[in-house]
């Protein structure tokens, strides 16, 4: 699954509390985004993201706490 800017941004803000690094490259942003909700979701709930974020479909699914907004194979934003 591809990340937004915009999701990235949210999910430093929002989960981690902190603003986004800017001495990260994007793709450091999207493995430290990665591993951590990895941690935080159950088998379960990585197996919905995966069926879901493959089927071009829109989708908000539960992440702990929190909400994805997926899209076509893409995080769109976090609540």
């Amino acid at each position: 699954m591809r990340m937004t800017k915009h999701y990235m941004d949210r999910y430093f803000e929002r989960v981690f509390g902190i603003s986004k690094p800017n001495d990260l490259s994007n793709r450091q942003v999207e493995l430290v985004i990665s591993t951590d909700m990895d941690k935080r979701m159950n088998i379960r709930q990585k197996n919905n993201m995966e069926f879901i974020s493959g089927s071009k479909s829109r989708a908000k699914i539960p992440m702990g706490k929190y909400t994805t907004v997926v899209d076509n194979d893409m995080a769109l934003t976090i609540y």
